[in-house]
Formats: C-alpha cells, structure tokens, sequence
C-alpha cells in the first residue's frame, strides 16, 4: 500500500498533478488513519534542499485534503498537519503561499480546531507574512483563513481582541484586486460589528476610508468578475457596522457630497442612509452641514437621480434623531429646532416666483415629515398653509398639478403614523380647508389629473380615522354618486368608483342610502353607469342582496326585443358576483337566487324567440355564456358538482322543476341536433359552465355530454349551436384528467371524423367535420397532447384537397390565435408554455415543402394562405432564423385578400424594422405591392397598414431604397386624397419620411 502511495506521490511531481491529488484522497478517503502516514511519504520532498520542491510538497497536502470531506480528519490530526504548515510559514518567502493554501484548506475544511489554534495561526501570520509582497492569488489565501476562523472559532478570534484588529488591518493595507477587497470587507465588517475596536478605531476607518467612493470598471472580458455594485455594497456594510466611525465618516461624507463628481456626492447621500440608523445621536454635531448640503442638492435639481437620493437622505437623517416615542410637540429639542431653521433657509423659495423650485422645496420638507410622526407634526403647520395657498391660487392648471401632488404626498402621510393622536390632530386642524380645497377643485375644474388627485386627497380625508362627522362623509358620497353617474373617463371613472367604494367600506351607515339614491336614478338615463356604481358599493350581505334583487327585477321588466337591455343586467350580475365571491353566504344566496333565476329566464325565452330574433337570441345566450364561465370560475367544487347536475338534468332529462320552474312546460332537448334551434342554442351555458369550472367536479354524464356535443357539431342545422358543441368538445378534450379517459374519448370521435371528411361526402357535412378538427387540434396544442402530430399531420394532408384546402388553410391561423375566453391557465385549462412556436417550428417545414410541391397543381396558393395564417400570430423572433424563406411567402400573400391580410402586413413591418437583411433583396417586389394596397384597397385597415410599411422602409439601407424614392413620393400623393382621415393622415407621415429619407440618413 505504502507503495502504491508512493507512486502516486512520484505521479505528482512528475506528471499530471491534479490526477494524482484525485486518485490519493480517492484512497485516502477509505482510511482517515492514513493521511498523517501520507504526510510522512512526503518527507523527501518537504525536507529538499529544492524550494520548489518542498513549496509543491506543501501545497500537495492542501490539494488531498480539498478533495476529502469536510471534517475528515480528526482534532489531533487537525493539530498535527496545522502546526506543520504553520512551522512552514517560517520557511523561505517561495515556500509561504504554499502553506497558505493549504491551511486555507485546512481551515474550511475542518471546522473544529483545538483550543488555541486559531489564536496561533493568526499570531504566526501577523508574524511571518508581509502580505503586501504576496500575488494577489496569494494574498487570497491570508484573508481566507481570517475568514474561516471567524466563521468556525468566531469566539476564540474574538479573545485576541485589538491584537486580531491591528494585525488584520495590517494585513489588509493597500490592498487593490477587487476579489480580495469583497473578502477583506466583509471581515472589516464582521470585526467593526462585532468586536470592539477601542484604540484602533481611526486606523480601521482610514484602511477602509480609503476606497471611498469606489472608483472600479469591471473587466468587460471577464463574465466573472466582481462587479462595482458587490464592492459598493461590501463597502457601505463596513462603515455602517459601528457608530465608532461615525466621527471620521460624516466629514468624509460631507466632503464627498460637496465634489464635482455626481457620482461621488450620490455615492456619499446613499451610504449615508446606510450609515443614518446605526450613528443616531453622532449625526447632531453635523446636522447643520447635513441638512445644508442636502437641501442645495435638492434645489439645484441637477439630475433626478440626485435629488431621489437627497431627499432619501434628509429623511434618514431626521429619521436618526427623532425620538423612539412621539413627545411633547415643543420646539426646543434638536429635532424640532434643525427643522425650524431649515424652514427657515427654505421659506424664501415658498413665494411661487419660480414653481419648479417651489415644489421641489415641498418635496424636501415632505421627505422630512416622513422620518417620523414627530416630524411631521413639526413639518406640517409650518408648510401646509403654504402649499394650500398655491393649490388654490395658482393660475396655470400645469402648476396646481405640481402643486397638488407635492399636497397629496404630504397628506398621504397620515396614513403611515395614523396611529398617533398628534399626528391626526395636526391634520384635523386643517381638515377643513384641505376638504375645501379638493372639493373645488373637484366641482370647478374639468382637467382630469386635478379631479383625480382631488378625489384620492377627500377619499384620505373622510376616512373614520380624520372624519368625525358622517355629515362630511355623506356630502362627499353625494358628490361621487353624481360624478358616477355622468363620467365616462376610464381612469378617472375607476377613481370615483374606488373612493365610493372606501367610502362605503369605512361608513357602512352609508350603504343603504347610496343603493337607494341609484335606484332611483336608474329612471333618470345612463342606466349602464347606475348598474357598474350599484355594483362598486356592495360592500356586504345586506347591500349584496338589495341590489341583487334589484338587478334581477330589472331583468325581468326587459322585453324579448329589448336585448340590450338584458345584457347590461346580466353583466351587472356578473360583476357582483365577483365582487362578493369571497363571502360564502352572498354565493349560496346568489346560486340559489340569481343563478336559478336566469336560468329559468334563458329556458322560459326559447318559447319567444323567433327567427326574426335570431340574432337578439346569439347575443343573448353569448352573455349568459360569459355569465356561467364567470360563475363556475369562482365556485367551489361542491358547488360545482351541485350546479353541473342541474344542468345536466336539464340537459339530458329535460328536468326544469329542478330549476324552479313549475307547472306543464314543453319538453326540452337541447342535445337533440333535430331539436328547434331555440332548444340547441340553451347548451351554450352548458359550454361557459364547462369552461371556467375545474372539470374533476363535473364527472357524472361527462362522456354522455361529449358525445351529444359531437353529435351536434355534425348535424345540426343551427350554426351557433354547432360553433358552441365545438367549443365545450375542445374544452372537455383539453381539461379532461390525464391517462386513458382521454384517447378514450378522442379515438373513436377521430376516427368518424375521418369518414365525414372524406371526398365522397357532402362538402357541407365535410367542412362541419373539418371546423371539429381544427377545435381538437387546437385543444390538443394547448395541452401538448400526444395526439397533437396526428391531428395536425391530417390538416397538412388536407390542404392538398381541392374543396377543403381554403378552409383549412384560413382555419390554421386558430391553432396559433390567442383563445384566452375559451383556453388560459385562469380558467383551469391545460395550456403549455410556447405551445405555438412549437407547432410553428415542427411544421413549418411541411408547409414550405408542400407549396414546392404543388407549384405545378395549382394548389400552391393554399399552403402560401396556411404559412400566411400561421406566422401572422407568431413573434418575429421564431420566425427570424426562417425569414430567408419565409419573405417571398409573405409577399406573395400580400397578393391574396383574405383575412389574414392585416396580420401579414404587421408582421411584414416588423420584419422590416427587425430583419433587414432578409427583406432588403426583396424591396421592389415589397414596394409595389405595398404602393398598390395602399390606394387599392377596400379595408382603410389594409391601406393604413400598407402605409406603415412604407414608412417602415425608411429605415432600410439608404443605397437600397435611394432609386425608389421617387416614385414611392409620387405615388403615395395619390394616397393624400383618400376618403378616410386616418388614411390621409398615415399617407402624410409616410410620404414626408420618404421625402426626407436622404437627409435623415445624413
């Protein structure tokens, strides 16, 4: 064995040394015994005369013992091999790094030293190692032992006190590779945190100082590197460990936030707020030279970023001083007395002269009130009435805004110290003169942006907390439920609704009183706003219940013909359901109510509509779709499977006495394809029911429903009926639980597709087969279901058929379509990340091949419509590695009119922007069919979007488009007479791109 041992060794020496060091601790690793017999191996080359030799036999050691685990060797081996590689550190400065390696291994490896070790090693470095004429790579290997030992004999280090401080600091001294400095930081910082400093305090600050800011680029050829934010942040941990430093800092950092440099002074304000919370009571000496510096920054307004980071900075200062408790509100503590006189420096730019300035001094005093509830009950009395003033007097609507936001963010602060009783004090001293001013504002001004933030500023303001009186409360409801009923701004709509909203939330009293105030109102015009604000305040039960049976009260009175009517309802239901979904008895009251209620609405119409109704009756049941999509995606399972019978009964059984409805009704069969098409057309809310719910809850009739669904989508003669059975046969096919339910399912069905989609069938019964197939497959997409190849495989093949490629060609554009009403992870689908580049990139290919193909049959021009349906809905960066082939494909579908038109000039604007190189062969060809879309065309869509493309073009090489520009100017004048403004106006833009082309390319 000894041997053995001894050829490795020779291998080490002699050859390839990172094997030998594998093979040894391979052996090794069976016997711990064994290491110090290794070491005595070693004796020949440990005790050469060669420096080499011996330096490589020392490092040997550390190799091995890398490769073992961790506490491998025993306490007294530990001991043994550490005193020998410290005994080697008195030898010659060539042998040094070596050593350090190796107990830089062994002191990560072996966690527990014995008593006095670390203190030795320690004690021998301070004494052997000059580190400063050590490599870097060397250098590391020092600051790595400190490292470890204050991370596994932390204690033992601490006993050695100013003795471990000073000899670490020397060591550290002028150090400059930035690896080394992250390891050295983050000592500096565990020994200035932890350890006290005493007489060494000033020169651990002056080692650390000295890097301060840090000035450090990044290697850009080293993707490893240390990066100067690692640095920065090891830094400001250091002089943010001890408020020691504090008198040796805050100069330094006053000095820095005075230089030239912006980084420097931003450098200084950001470590500062580090350092803030840890030097408290050190920061009042300087408190005067802080706030100064800070507030000129603040008003010079150099750079955003700058100012963010001084007023970040005033607040941690103020923040650092302000008393753990709020006190007395006197004026004669520190705290109070720095923010009196910086008012005072400050109130001469309160005059409005100079707005910007203006604000940005609120701003500052804004930051101060934040640092704590004392703060701002200083802050506010004395800048509040400043700032009131401006919001009311100023002329410009642009300086209210300002001058309004700088109001908002000081009052919003209430609801950060709410808890104290001084601080809403402060605010209700002023609380009439701020509801006032937001009340004027909001009556007597019609710029949006100063309504909203007048309602965000009355909606803090009534809040229980600051509004005694419901008196103020309920003149402020009054003047929402006035503004909800005439507004029709988006954004300023979801304002009103939200305040009305928190208004009812915090003063329920008010609920019943707003819900009647809109019920009447519903008489008056603007209905559908009546609804969405009746919906917005239903805050609990009782108002849920008002207002639901009010809504349901109001579906009734709604005529057949009236559709429009019944589907402002139903949303409105549809809304308050998610609005109350968290609370368990609004749903039982709702399902037992309100469900059941428009279900015997949607049953008892199909006695009304006739076929001059047709279209009334598509709208209706789609809303009603949306409607039990919407339900079933909040319910609960139980509640699932309690609806999913009822409608399963009704369905199958014809069961309307469970639905409520009593007495002789006319039997219902709604899965029947011979059924009158106001029967079918009822399995639309089967359909939404199946595509919001999880469908593990709907497990009895399941395959029943599936199969009468299919049997629909192929007979009936209604075309809504047939559309709706496709769409729950995909969602049933893609939600259905993994395993064999699924090819259960979908086999058969496939195979009786094939026979209605073969030649010798009716070509209507075909194309109903072929829409079926194209619902599968996209279902099947989505989920990635291993059938996918197979549905999409017999798509491609159809596009060689004479009578269905058309169709299927326009149809593939679905698979790749975006279906999130009917497939999306809310609903409970199975939808797989990327699914459409994978369709894209697996069958691309066929697509390109089979217009090769039949270049000669004449059916080429169905594959050029598929590519052009596919890529349309696809990112350009799937289609870029395909573009060189892809380009003549969508020029020469620019020459087809079908639907997929618009999206075919999209993505050709992208390519252009984006892939010049593939389109720039092609620009003539482009340009011409570009020019004759833009005056041909009959869509003012395609023409729009023909014009974007050429303006697009400018973009291109200059050299490539130069000998065209001339007659693309003279033909796009033809495009300044279209009939259509946005037409005209598109022309213009891309006519003076192309006139210009020349000199903006200079």
């Amino acid at each position: 064995m000894a041997a053995s041992m001894d050829i490795v060794i020779q291998k080490y020496f002699a050859e390839n040394s990172e094997e030998a060091a594998k093979e040894l601790a391979k052996d090794l690793n069976k016997n711990s015994d064994r290491f110090l017999a290794f070491i005595e191996q070693l004796e020949s080359h440990l005790t050469s005369t060669d420096n080499v030799t011996r330096g490589r036999a020392t490092q040997f050691i550390g190799d091995v013992l890398e490769l073992l685990p961790v506490a491998f060797l025993t306490t007294e081996q530990t001991e043994v091999v550490a005193r020998f590689l410290l005994a080697k550190l008195c030898d010659t400065h060539s042998v040094q790094p070596h050593a350090l390696k190796s107990l830089a291994v062994l002191t990560n490896r072996c966690k527990l030293l014995p008593n006095g070790l670390p203190e030795d090693i320690c004690r021998t470095i301070f004494r052997e190692i000059q580190n400063q004429t050590l490599s870097h790579s060397d250098r590391r290997s020092t600051y790595s032992i400190f490292q470890n030992l204050l991370g596994y004999s932390n204690k033992a280090v601490e006993q050695m006190g100013g003795d471990f401080v000073i000899g670490f600091i020397q060591q550290m001294d002028a150090e400059k590779d930035p690896r080394n400095l992250l390891i050295c930081f983050n000592i500096a910082h565990y020994v200035s945190s932890r350890m006290p400093l005493g007489p060494f305090t000033e020169e651990m600050f002056e080692v650390l100082g000295c890097y301060f800011p840090i000035d450090f680029v990044p290697s850009p050829n080293d993707p490893q590197c240390i990066s100067k934010e690692e640095l920065v942040s090891g830094l400001r941990k250091c002089l943010a460990a001890t408020a020691d430093f504090a008198e040796y800092s805050l100069p330094l950092f006053l000095e820095k936030m005075t230089s030239d440099l912006q980084e420097a002074r931003k450098e200084a304000m950001l470590t500062l707020i580090a350092c803030a919370p840890v030097y408290r009571g050190r920061l009042t000496a300087y408190l005067g030279s802080l706030t100064s510096t800070l507030k000129r920054e603040i008003l010079m307004n150099i750079s955003n970023d700058l100012v963010s980071a001084a007023r970040q900075c005033i607040q941690a200062v103020y923040s650092a001083i302000s008393p753990d408790e709020l006190v007395e509100n006197s004026m004669n503590d520190t705290l109070s007395a720095s923010i009196v006189e910086l008012y005072q420096d400050s109130v001469k730019y309160f005059d409005g002269s100079d707005t910007k300035k203006s604000c940005l001094a609120f701003s500052m005093f804004t930051s101060v009130a934040a640092a704590s509830a004392k703060a701002f009950c200083v802050v506010t009395p004395l800048v509040l009435p400043s700032l009131l003033s401006h919001c009311s007097q100023s002329s410009q609507v642009s300086d209210q805004l300002l001058y309004m936001k700088e109001l908002k963010d000081l009052v919003s602060l209430i609801q950060q110290f709410n808890s104290y009783k001084d601080v809403v004090q402060v605010i209700k001293d002023n609380h009439n003169a701020l509801l006032e001013l937001y009340e004027t504002k909001l009556n007597q001004t019609d710029n949006i942006d100063l309504q909203l933030k007048s309602i965000e500023g009355i909606t803090l303001l009534t809040s229980p907390s600051l509004c005694d009186a419901i008196d103020k409360a309920q003149v402020f409801a009054t003047t929402l439920l006035q503004k909800s009923l005439h507004i029709t701004d988006p954004l300023l709509r979801k304002s009103v609704l939200s305040s009305l909203h928190n208004l009812v939330l915090q003063s329920p009293s008010l609920g019943p009183d707003i819900v009647k105030s809109l019920t009447q109102a519903c008489d008056s015009g603007a209905i559908n706003l009546v609804f969405d604000t009746l919906v917005q305040v239903v805050v609990n039960k009782d108002l849920f219940q008002i207002v639901n049976e009010f809504l349901l009260q109001r579906l009734s009175e709604v005529k057949t013909e009236d559709v429009s009517d019944a589907l402002e309802r139903i949303k409105s239901l549809a809304r308050l359901f998610v609005q109350m979904k968290s609370d368990e008895q609004c749903v039982g009251l709702f399902l037992h109510t309100t469900v059941l209620q428009l279900l015997q609405s949607s049953v008892a119409s199909t006695l009304q509509w006739t076929d001059a109704s047709r279209e009334c009756c598509a709208l209706y049941m789609t809303e009603m779709r949306n409607f039990f999509k919407t339900l079933s995606q909040y319910l609960e399972k139980s509640d699932i499977i309690s609806m999913w019978n009822r409608l399963t009964q009704l369905m199958l059984e014809s069961n309307t006495t469970n639905i409520g409805i009593v007495g002789d009704f006319p039997t219902l069969k709604p899965l029947q394809p011979t059924s009158p098409w106001q029967h079918t057309r009822l399995i639309t809310l089967l359909e939404g029911f199946i595509t919001g719910g999880d469908i593990q809850a709907m497990v009895d009739h399941r395959e029943t429903i599936f199969e009468s669904m299919f049997i629909l989508s192929q007979e009936c003669e209604d075309s809504f009926t047939r559309a709706s059975a496709c769409r729950c046969l995909a969602v049933i096919f893609n939600k259905a639980p993994i395993g064999g339910e699924i090819h259960w399912l979908l086999e058969p069905l496939l195979e009786r597709l094939r026979q209605a989609l073969s030649p010798d069938r009716p070509l209507m019964n075909r194309l109903r087969a072929l829409n079926t197939w194209l619902w599968l497959t996209k279902a099947s997409e989505c989920r990635g279901h291993s059938a996918t190849s197979i549905l999409s495989s017999y798509l491609f093949a159809l596009l060689d058929d004479s009578e269905l490629g058309p169709d299927v060609a326009t149809g593939l554009a679905m698979i790749v379509q975006d279906m999130d009403d009917v497939f999306s992870p809310a609903l409970r689908s199975n939808v797989t990340p990327l699914y459409k580049q994978r369709f894209f990139s697996l069958n691309i290919r066929t697509l390109l091949e089979g217009y090769e193909r039949n270049k000669a049959t004449g059916r080429q021009e169905h594959f050029l419509t598929a590519i052009s349906s596919v890529t349309s809905y696809l990112p350009l960066q799937v289609l870029k590695p395909h573009l060189a082939k892809l380009v003549p494909m969508l020029l020469l579908g620019l020459k087809q009119d079908n639907s997929s038109l618009s999206n075919t000039l999209t993505l050709v604007s992208s390519a252009i922007l984006h892939a010049t190189e593939e389109v720039t062969p092609s620009v003539d060809e482009l340009t011409n069919q570009l020019l004759d879309l833009a005056h041909t065309h009959k869509a003012m869509k395609v023409r729009i979007l023909s014009l974007q493309c050429l303006e697009s073009m400018t973009s291109l090489p200059v050299h490539k488009i130069s000998p065209l520009q001339t007659k693309v100017v003279s033909n796009l004048a033809r495009s300044l007479d279209d009939k259509k403004r946005l037409v005209r106006k598109q022309a213009v833009s891309a006519r003076c791109a192309w006139i210009s082309l020349g000199k903006s390319k200079k």
